[in-house]
């Protein structure tokens, strides 16, 4: 009886190790010409990598491997898979990005 509740534990225990694993981080890289802004923050000339993991609420912007802002996140549904992944703009402020071939599409909150 014992060993099979040894066992039991640590199948319970692996498997809560590796649920972190399963969790998927969608990203892109989007240029700014320095007059994008994105939920207020500024984005200087330059390549930026947006980050988001699976049901986040947050999208993380990196530039050169340095963390720059966490931006508040919505997360939407698309009516169809998006084809390729965007980054969308409105009087140059990212309001959305969607990931190709997912059905869902993370909005920006403004922080303003």
């Amino acid at each position: 009886m014992r060993p099979k509740i040894n066992r039991l534990l640590c199948a319970m225990t692996l498997l809560t190790v590796a649920i972190p694993v399963w969790a998927r981080t969608h990203s892109t890289t989007a240029y700014s010409d320095g007059t994008t802004t994105i939920a207020g923050t500024h984005l200087k000339a330059g390549d930026y990598q947006l980050k988001v993991e699976d049901n986040g609420t947050e999208l993380q912007v990196i530039q050169d491997g340095k963390l720059l802002a966490h931006v508040p996140i919505q997360w939407v549904q698309l009516p169809n898979k998006a084809k390729t992944t965007e980054v969308m703009l409105d009087n140059n402020q990212i309001t959305e990005v969607q990931f190709g071939g997912e059905t869902q599409a993370v909005q920006i909150r403004s922080n303003q």
